[in-house]
């Protein structure tokens, strides 16, 4: 009861779709809190992780993509959302795959050697 008085009155404001300003705060931070911690989820899950149906996750979701306050993408296809890993983790991503196409052409490499050797 006491919480439920301590928003200020422009907390309190009911906004077009019906929920306070304060209610919105709370999800949008909800979703980056999520994005933070998750590489990517179904849309259901991150509806049950609201406490909203999974439509409406999906709808908070994409306008904070569009405006550009979520790094991420919504592939309505499978109903998953993927968040931005960030620059770092990409980076490290990049060495591993580099690092795997190395050893690759290096196994390669000394295949056709032994093939080479074994047909002269």
């Amino acid at each position: 009861k006491k919480f439920e008085e301590s928003p200020l009155p422009h907390q309190k404001a009911t906004m077009g779709d019906g929920q306070t300003v304060l209610e919105r705060a709370v999800l949008q931070h909800n979703v980056l809190a999520a994005s933070r911690v998750y590489k990517n989820m179904r849309l259901p899950d991150l509806g049950l992780l609201l406490e909203v149906p999974a439509e409406r996750a999906e709808r908070i979701a994409a306008k904070m993509i569009a405006e550009q306050r979520l790094v991420g993408y919504i592939d309505q296809r499978t109903g998953i959302i993927h968040f931005d890993m960030g620059d770092e983790n990409l980076q490290v991503w990049d060495r591993h795959i580099r690092n795997v196409c190395n050893q690759v052409n290096s196994v390669l490499f000394k295949v056709k050697e032994l093939s080479a050797m074994s047909d002269g």
